[in-house]
């Protein structure tokens, strides 16, 4: 076997990735408002379903990891290991950050920001790969790195780690030009042609991409699937094919494991509902649209440009999150390339100008347009959700392509580059045009309403939150079990009532550290089943829940009633006897409960409750309807479907 050492590191590797470094962070306080008073400590996404990687980052920060979170879920214990994201690389260097704070919302900041540097090196280090010379390369790198996406995803903050994608594109075009990763033709013997390069470290090094969004290995894994096939149409060398099969069975594995602890626990708990309740349609429902690529991005710097883009979000069917496509003006330059690139490549001049590089071109059209036949809405995306419905947000390949395109303006740019690099003060006037090409770039990808603000409704609410919910910290003793009204659904699908969004009912658990709250509940498990048969009940039957499982509090929010709550807090105040503590804005009541307790717990020792705690809690994990894992969601959609007319 073979070992080729690993090219070391140079003086000039240094300088351009300090450069980068510089442009990246200049960029980032431009677009994003870093230096806007925006306070760090508040996360920069707190609705929706940015709250449910709130929850895993302060869950990863105070237990951990975040397959368990003791202090949410409340009589037990909030189990996540039924929601296989794979976002555990992203996870691991949140973790290594909360090594300098322990406030998850600054290290959840800091790890967005650290994301925009992440990309943005490792684009550089592939097209450097590329023969890419440095200025060229800093600019597709900030280009990839301040795409549309990485703004438009702030709520989804495992979906902005795309920082391995470049890394799995460079290994595709690796195994479609049959570079010998891990196997060399010619050998007699098969495994006499063995070897191992840092070419080959690299491709072993993508199966971290599965530990970012699982859709980013899996989309790599399609692709690399393309490039085998091609690779080995051309030559049908056995070690073109074997090259990418073992990157594929890398990828597979990495997926596999991730998967393991969520596989493993459903092998001995049951299956979940969670992780079947995607349907084949939602395939087509989020999938691409060829002309989202090309559109302009939603609320342009140029009014002209953003009329153009919301009318098409208006008056278009199966618009959604697929609006993040958008590659801008530049990288839809090097799209209409590509797609042009089979009328294109048989001109003479074109194949004399690129030369080897004709190759690579190829290589980068075919896998645009596998990706696009991927990805489209009705394409082969929908064939493969009839058997496998679980990946169904197709519209994310987009990145591929995106990385596609850019690499293609890049190699155009490369081409004027050396073609007139010896004219005299070319040099320094490409290096300016190329750095106001960039800012037009970055200006023309990323929209001005992105920008932080200091003061905004954001942190309003945020702080509003954290001063009631630390009053109900302060009052209550540690490990004091606090049940939420209404029932807003399990996690992480959750389908609230009234004016209450998506998860919100996470919010009371991530400005406190020693209180235990009932949601959020794993869909379709026990205790969210249980949660909602209690939440269903009378007043009365409800506080005798509560009181047989050790609640101490009780907590109402206002905006999942059309009365706002004024009713239900009725109700309790009657049966129970105490005021509620309301917050400043009127929207959340809290209830001590202790006083209403400790009188029905008259005459009992602590021995005595715990035993009749865990009698009750055997008893209601013998009712079968308990351990349907669509009880849950019955009983919902029964309460919250308007009754007809009789």
């Amino acid at each position: 076997m073979k070992n080729n050492p690993l090219p070391s590191i140079t003086q000039s590797q240094v300088i351009w990735s300090a450069v980068l470094i510089i442009l990246c962070a200049f960029y980032l306080i431009w677009t994003l408002g870093l230096m806007n008073g925006a306070r760090l400590d508040v996360p920069y996404t707190y609705d929706g379903d940015g709250l449910e990687y709130n929850l895993l980052v302060k869950t990863t920060i105070e237990n951990g990891w975040w397959f368990e979170n003791p202090m949410t879920g409340a009589p037990g214990t909030l189990e996540m290991y039924d929601y296989a994201i794979g976002s555990n690389l992203d996870l691991l260097i949140m973790k290594i950050l909360s090594l300098f704070s322990g406030n998850y919302a600054v290290v959840m900041n800091v790890y967005y920001i650290l994301g925009f540097f992440l990309t943005a090196l490792c684009s550089l280090y592939v097209f450097r790969q590329l023969r890419i010379s440095y200025p060229i390369a800093v600019f597709g790198s900030l280009l990839f790195s301040f795409l549309y996406y990485h703004f438009y995803r702030i709520g989804h903050y495992n979906l902005i780690s795309y920082y391995m994608i470049p890394l799995m594109v460079l290994v595709i075009l690796w195994v479609c030009q049959g570079e010998p990763l891990y196997f060399r033709q010619g050998r007699t013997g098969l495994l006499s042609g063995l070897t191992l390069t840092h070419k080959g470290l690299i491709a072993a090094v993508i199966l971290l991409i599965t530990s970012t969004h699982s859709y980013y290995g899996y989309f790599g894994l399609l692709l690399l699937a393309v490039g085998v096939l091609w690779a080995y149409s051309r030559t049908y060398h056995a070690a073109d094919f074997l090259n990418g099969a073992i990157a594929c069975v890398v990828l597979i594995a990495g997926i596999l494991l991730n998967k393991l602890p969520s596989l493993v626990y459903g092998l001995f708990n049951g299956p979940s509902f969670v992780m079947s309740y995607r349907y084949a349609f939602e395939s087509e429902t989020w999938g691409m649209k060829l002309i989202q690529l090309l559109l302009p991005a939603q609320g342009h710097r140029i009014p002209f440009l953003a009329d153009i883009a919301q009318k098409y979000t208006e008056y278009r069917p199966l618009v959604n999150e697929n609006v993040s496509a958008s590659l801008g003006i530049i990288g839809s330059i090097g799209l209409v390339i590509l797609l042009g690139w089979i009328f294109l490549r048989g001109f003479p001049l074109i194949q004399a100008r690129l030369a080897n590089r004709a190759t690579l071109v190829d290589h980068l059209s075919l896998l645009t347009i596998a990706s696009i036949f991927i990805g489209t809405i009705g394409g082969i995306s929908a064939i493969i959700a009839q058997v496998f419905p679980e990946v169904h947000s197709y519209n994310r390949i987009s990145l591929y392509i995106a990385f596609f395109a850019i690499l293609t303006v890049l190699l155009l740019l490369q081409l004027i580059f050396e073609q007139y690099r010896t004219q005299h003060l070319f040099c320094p006037v490409f290096l300016i045009l190329l750095l106001a090409l960039l800012t037009f770039g970055i200006f023309d990808q990323v929209p001005a309403g992105y920008a932080l603000t200091a003061g905004s409704d954001r942190e309003k609410e945020f702080q509003m939150q954290a001063d009631f919910f630390g009053q109900i910290e302060e009052k209550m003793p540690a490990g004091s079990s606090i049940f939420i009204l209404p029932d807003i659904g399990g996690f992480p699908n959750s389908n609230p009532p009234g004016k209450i969004k998506g998860l919100d009912s996470l919010k009371p658990y991530l400005h406190t550290h020693t209180l235990k709250w009932s949601y959020p509940t794993m869909k379709g498990r026990f205790w969210d089943n249980w949660q909602t048969a209690v939440c269903a009940s009378s007043p009365e039957d409800m506080m005798g829940h509560l009181f047989a499982t050790g609640f101490s509090g009780l907590l109402v929010d206002g905006y999942g009633y059309a009365d706002g709550g004024g009713k239900t807090e009725e109700a309790i105040t009657t049966l129970t006897g105490t005021k509620p503590l309301m917050s400043s804005d009127g929207r959340y009541a809290f209830y001590d409960l202790r006083s209403y307790m400790d009188q029905k717990k008259a005459g009992m020792s602590e021995a005595q409750f715990e035993s009749a705690k865990q009698e009750y809690i055997k008893t209601m994990m013998a009712r079968p309807e308990l351990q349907d894992p669509v009880f849950g969601s019955e009983v919902r959609e029964k309460l919250t479907t308007p009754k007809t007319a009789q």
